[in-house]
């Protein structure tokens, strides 16, 4: 099923005097995968679109994610997403074996 796109979220040009008419000079994330979406192009064209019109990109807005001394000290994805331990999983599967 898929979301009803508004008037505004058409294409770049529709949404560039929908913009103009509500007196903004920035757009974010959310706004431009929208137009993206109805346009069925990449995110980062309908970007690279709207800045050569002269609007200010906001960007994307990440949670900020604290480990202190409450968090689960075994949920090593918790601290980074990209690095996953010392690897020892794999390693022990290995370590001991005869033959």
């Amino acid at each position: 099923m898929e979301k009803e796109i508004l008037p505004e979220h058409e294409n770049v040009e529709t949404f560039v005097e929908y913009l103009m008419a509500e007196e903004r000079t920035m757009f974010s994330f959310s706004e431009a995968d929208l137009v993206a979406q109805a346009m069925k192009v990449a995110t980062y064209k309908v970007i690279e679109g709207l800045k050569s019109f002269g609007f200010t990109y906001e960007g994307r807005s990440e949670p900020k994610k604290v480990r202190g001394f409450t968090s689960n000290s075994h949920d090593r994805w918790q601290a980074c997403r990209s690095h996953g331990g010392s690897g020892w999983e794999q390693i022990t599967g290995f370590a001991g074996q005869k033959g």
